[in-house]
Order: structure tokens, then C-alpha cells, then sequence
């Protein structure tokens, strides 16, 4: 999304603290996560379904460059986020903010970022980079804001230096069954959307309303996927009930991530089911694994999946979680600034690879990964000439839309990973090369200090 700068729209776990200082304005709100959850209605639906459509309103203002009404579509959503159960929703506040900015109106987006603040966000390094803060810098407000978003790094670090402070939430996998069952006994899609809200949604846990507001986004889009693929969900229903059996070894992972660097926090790892759209992504709340996407098996129908997808899971398996629950760490850890374009989605994708290959070493490579090494100079050459354009069609999440039979889809993450690897074997100090890929402000400069591109000149 290329609306106000990338910083102000990627949001990981890294963003959110785990507690929420009072302020005068959080002090005053009368929900909170325990009585929003008792309510028998969670009337706090109807208020997460109106700040997804003050997001579309905001986005599309920002698109036309109409900020006016994009900052008061974004800060009205920011109010609406504290009825909210969880941390979802607080880039809200960050979004009207960067806004505000963008018009001038540099007291609201002070206001807008002290709202962020009090609501858990915690991004200081990434606001003093932002262009549109640069006015804002010397400003007192400001500055007081900054602190209190490093209060909340710092509260966050004390509560999730290690490991096994993580929680690995599975709760969400058999609430998932109960709706599913249920809906199966109506024949009305809009019924059969409304049992999930009921029984999936409403009483889900705060990294399941964090992956809804990413990645399954409604109801009836998830129901639209299961009744078009309902041999592939029938089939993996088992697997994804034993998931939780990977506990052991997906915290041993993450184990072998912070050995490597040390400096890491660790975010909580939900694991939910969605409509075959994500594996894996970072949200407010943490780590949130999409099972459906990792629980095929031999035999279980691929009806109704795209031909592309059919490849890709075929490939995958729930053997493989240790490494994407890795992989998702990292995005959760990173920070990316600076230009958007392909080569800097790649070496973000890329480098959670390489990293989580890192830390793991006897796992095997990504499904693309063999297939790439076979035909890597013609999938840089192809790369290059893209990789500083914003069309990622051909690189990223293109499992569902490649249409080349000689070609895979997701190249991006090989390429990246391939940059990545070049750039840490280069470093002489491993733990900073780890620290520069997490922490990417110029794509271009990684690539070029990389020496990647050398191996394919003259």
C-alpha cells in the first residue's frame, strides 16, 4: 500500500506494547477487554466493522491525496479502536497523524500520536525518520510523545526478553470446528457468516481479531471459501487439531533465533484458520500462523484451490511451522524504511527466510528455494529489470495469479534471501549484519554492499 510513506503502514508486534498506560483520555473509557468480552451480543463487532470502513474511507482519501479527509476518516477510526478487544486497530491513530502532517496541521498529528502512544504503540525510531514528522521534531509535544513510546518498548522488553515468555495460543483452531460444524447445517451464506462471527470471531482471542482485521477481513469471504473448497477444509481438519503437538520445537526455534541475536523480544504466536489467503503474517498483537494454509496431506482434495495454490501447498507441512513461526518473528522484529518498491519487499520477505534458515539449519529450504538456485541468473535478470518499480504481481503473493508453467511464484523471497545471504556472509560482524537486515532504511544500499549482483556481471 503506497499511501503516505511505508513506515506509516507497516505495523508488527513490534509496534504494540503489552500493557496500555492510562492517560486522561484512556482513563475515561468505560470498555475494556473483560467487559467488552462478557457482552452476550460482543457488540464490539459492530464497532471493529465500522473502523474497517473508516480504513477504506481514509485509504482512499490518501490515495487522492485528499489528507483533510483522510486524517478525520483515520481519527475517527482511532476513537472507535478503544472499544476494540486488543491491541488491533492502534495504527489507526499513527495513520491520522502522518495525515495531519501531511496537511499542516501539526497540533492534531502531535494529539494523534500521543493517542497512539497511550494506546500501546511503540515506534520512536521509525517516527523520527518519517518525513512527514521532520516539522515536528524540535516541538516539545513531540518530543514527550517519543518518550512515551519508548517507555512502552521498554515495557514490553522487560515481559518478553525470552522464549518462554511467549504464549503459543491454539485456541482459536477448535472454536474455528465448532463454527464450522454449526454452519453446516444452514444453507444461507449470510446465515453460515453470521454463525462464525457468533462462534469464531466474537469469542476469539486478540491475535484472531488481529489476523481478521489483516488477512480474513469478513465473514462472508470466509464462507465463500470454504463452500468453494470444502473437501480441502474436511481434509485437514485432524492436522490442524494436532498443531498444537509442534509446541516443543516451534519455541525451540525461536530459541535459535535469539542465540543469533541476542537483542530480540519475542512476541506471542497465535495460530488460527482463515480462507487459504495467508500462512503467516505480524500483527499488533504478534506471530499469527494461517494452519489451512500448512495442513495438507497426501489425499485431502485440492477442488476449488487455484492451480498455483494447489502447487504451493502441496509443498508445505506442518513439519515446517518451526521455520515460518521464525520467519514471522523476524517480521515482527523488522523495521523498514525508505523507498517502496520490489527489491525492497523482497530483501523484507527474503531476509525472514534467510534468517529463519539461520537459526535453523536442518530444515528444509522453502518450497521455491531448489527451484530457484536451478535458474538463478535468469531470475535475477528478470528481477533487475523490475525491482525498482511497485509492481510486486510477478515476485510476491503471486501463488494464485502465475501463469507460467516454467515459472514459480514468490521469487521475491528467493531473491531476497539470495541478498541477504550475500550481504551476512560478507559482514565481519555477524550479530550487526543481522541487526542492518532487520532494520532496512536503503534497499538499494544492501544490495550494492551485498555484492549480489557482481556474481551475475559481464
Amino acid at each position: 500500500m503506497r499511501l503516505l510513506s511505508k513506515a506509516i503502514f507497516f505495523i508488527g508486534a513490534v509496534f504494540v506494547s503489552g500493557c496500555q498506560p492510562e492517560s486522561a483520555d484512556t482513563k475515561s473509557q468505560p470498555a475494556t477487554t473483560e467487559v467488552i468480552r462478557s457482552s452476550p451480543d460482543a457488540m464490539w463487532l459492530a464497532d471493529f466493522a465500522a473502523m474497517q470502513r473508516l480504513r477504506e474511507l481514509g485509504d482512499g482519501a490518501a490515495r487522492d491525496e485528499n489528507y483533510v479527509d483522510a486524517a478525520a476518516y483515520y481519527a475517527r477510526a482511532s476513537e472507535i479502536k478503544d472499544n476494540i478487544p486488543g491491541p488491533t486497530g492502534v495504527v489507526m491513530a499513527f495513520q491520522a497523524a502522518a495525515a495531519y502532517a501531511r496537511t499542516g496541521d501539526h497540533d492534531r498529528a502531535v494529539l494523534m500520536l500521543a493517542r497512539a502512544a497511550d494506546q500501546g504503540l511503540r515506534l520512536p525510531e521509525i517516527i523520527i525518520g518519517a518525513p512527514e514528522f521532520e516539522p515536528l521534531l524540535e516541538r516539545d509535544d513531540f518530543k514527550a510523545v517519543l518518550a512515551s513510546m519508548s517507555t512502552n518498548v521498554e515495557l514490553f522488553r522487560e515481559t518478553h526478553r525470552a522464549p518462554e515468555d511467549a504464549k503459543l495460543i491454539f485456541d482459536d483452531v477448535e472454536r474455528f470446528w465448532t463454527a464450522y460444524d454449526l454452519a453446516d447445517k444452514e444453507d444461507n451464506a449470510d446465515r453460515k457468516a453470521a454463525i462464525f462471527r457468533q462462534h469464531y470471531l466474537a469469542p476469539g482471542t486478540d491475535g484472531l481479531i488481529d489476523y481478521h482485521w489483516i488477512k480474513t477481513q469478513s465473514m462472508e469471504k470466509l464462507v465463500k471459501r470454504i463452500e468453494g473448497a470444502r473437501g480441502y477444509y474436511d481434509g485437514i481438519r485432524e492436522r490442524t487439531l494436532s498443531a498444537a503437538a509442534y509446541e516443543g520445537v516451534i519455541r525451540n526455534g525461536l530459541r535459535k533465533f535469539v542465540a543469533l541475536y541476542p537483542d530480540a523480544t519475542v512476541p506471542d504466536v497465535t495460530f488460527v484458520i482463515g480462507r487459504l489467503n495467508s500462512g503467516g503474517t505480524a500483527g499488533a498483537t504478534g506471530m499469527l500462523i494461517g494452519l489451512d494454509v500448512w495442513s495438507w496431506a497426501e489425499g485431502v482434495p485440492l477442488d476449488g484451490l487455484q492451480p498455483g495454490f494447489q502447487k504451493v501447498v502441496q509443498n508445505l507441512d506442518l513439519d515446517a511451522l518451526p521455520s515460518i513461526v521464525v520467519h514471522e518473528h523476524v517480521h515482527a522484529l523488522q523495521q523498514y524504511t525508505g523507498e517502496e518498491n520490489v527489491l525492497r519487499g523482497a530483501l523484507q520477505e527474503g531476509s525472514a527466510d534467510f534468517l529463519a534458515g539461520l537459526a535453523l539449519p536442518d530444515h528444509e529450504k522453502p518450497h521455491y528455494y531448489q527451484w530457484g538456485l536451478e535458474r538463478e541468473e535468469e531470475i535475477w535478470r528478470r528481477f533487475e529489470q523490475e525491482m525498482l518499480g511497485d509492481n510486486y504481481k510477478n515476485w510476491i503473493g503471486n501463488n494464485s495469479t502465475v501463469d507460467d508453467e516454467n515459472w514459480y511464484a514468490d521469487l521475491g523471497y528467493f531473491i531476497g534471501a539470495r541478498i541477504s545471504e550475500a550481504y551476512y556472509e560478507k559482514a565481519e560482524d555477524k550479530q550487526e549484519a543481522i541487526k542492518d537486515l532487520l532494520f532496512v532504511n536503503d534497499a538499494a544500499a544492501i544490495l550494492e554492499k551485498s555484492g549480489y549482483a557482481d556474481r551475475f556481471a559481464g
